[in-house]
């Protein structure tokens, strides 16, 4: 008996050695964690598509690298003419990483031009928006003229001044920094995975004929009339970029340059990666605010010499929550009751820190 189980005992842990990475404490090795199937979250309903991609491509097969880089800073002045664009934005954040422990966020920038429409201005309403408008109204509302009338008229003052400026050409650029190239490369199959395209679409873009030579430790490139896209890895980083219109014919010296960039970057042990994150403090208590049944709790953030912070987000008790003054909001809460407060932050590396702890509101 004692041998039956003793023998089960030793397969159990066998099993447990091929499906897991474990590290002793205090003999963890100055590299990142090993890749393993998905490293990326996707979406409950896209996660088969996102499986069969991956499969698809021979993911395993692609060429690896462990060399660890953080983010460059990136902006418009990359373009070969920046003053085309008159709207940006930028966002950045955690990471899609299934390992919660890594350090890596994303990252995203639209560029965008806007000229004036040479177009006279619609006078009415598409039909298609106008039938879809006197749809949704209540039937008390759609049979009063004098209120259908002055509603249309509202509606297509709107639909005017949305048609005063077109946009004649757009650039988006989404960034990873993932722990290795194979988390890297899933990133990029996870944004063509998540959407409404055929499979097949999916999958051929990822095909032989799209490679290029030259950029990134593996390139895809797809141009056609007005468009380009290009997804690349260099090391542990994935860049994808769509460039559309005025501005479609930017999309491989742009990414030309965001891969000199990379290399440019210090090549990092993990340990020396994760000592670039931001830091965080909380405090322990809450404080009460001017508003009614509102606290807020005080939190501290500091970047690494030579970064910034970029994004700030906190969260209560699992919640989205607000952020005043350096303060996290805190709303419909007892006295005395303990809460989770966490904060995440992102620097412009796209590197994340995160923090929680128990903070209690007072009597």
């Amino acid at each position: 008996m004692k041998n039956n189980m003793l023998i089960q005992k030793r397969l159990v842990a066998i099993w447990f050695s091929i499906i897991t990475v474990r590290v002793a404490p205090g003999s963890a090795p100055d590299t990142a964690p090993g890749p393993a199937f998905q490293l990326i979250e996707v979406p409950g309903f896209f996660k088969d598509r996102f499986c069969k991609v991956c499969q698809a491509v021979k993911l395993q097969a692609l060429p690896e690298s462990s060399i660890l880089r953080p983010m460059p800073n990136v902006d418009k002045n990359l373009l070969s003419n920046p003053l085309l664009i008159t709207r940006e934005y930028m966002s950045k954040g955690g990471g899609c990483f299934t390992d919660k422990t890594w350090a890596g966020g994303v990252g995203t920038w639209k560029w965008g031009r806007l000229v004036k429409n040479p177009e006279p201005l619609p006078t009415h309403l598409p039909p298609e928006r106008k039938d879809w408008l006197l749809e949704h109204l209540t039937p008390e509302k759609r049979n009063d003229p004098n209120f259908v009338e002055e509603y249309l008229r509202r509606k297509i003052d709107s639909y005017q001044k949305s048609k005063i400026k077109v946009v004649t050409g757009s650039i988006r650029i989404n960034a990873c920094l993932a722990p290795h190239s194979q988390g890297a490369y899933q990133y990029l199959i996870s944004l063509k995975s998540v959407s409404s395209l055929p499979i097949q679409s999916v999958i051929s873009g990822f095909s032989e004929s799209n490679h290029i030579e030259g950029l990134g430790t593996i390139a895809l490139y797809e141009q056609w009339a007005g468009f380009s896209h290009i997804m690349f890895v260099r090391d542990n980083i994935a860049v994808s970029i769509d460039a559309r219109g005025e501005l479609a014919d930017e999309a491989l010296p742009l990414a030309t340059k965001i891969d000199a960039l990379i290399q440019e970057q210090p090549a990092l042990s993990y340990n020396q990666l994760l000592a670039r994150r931001p830091s965080i403090t909380i405090a322990p208590k809450a404080e009460k605010t001017l508003a009614e049944g509102q606290w807020a709790v005080s939190f501290d953030t500091s970047a690494p010499a030579g970064q910034e912070i970029v994004d700030v987000r906190s969260y209560v008790d699992g919640q989205l929550s607000g952020i005043e003054d350096h303060r996290v909001v805190i709303t419909n809460k007892k006295n005395g009751q303990s809460v989770r407060v966490k904060v995440i932050t992102t620097t412009n590396e796209l590197l994340t820190n995160a923090i929680e702890r128990q903070v209690t509101i007072p009597e």
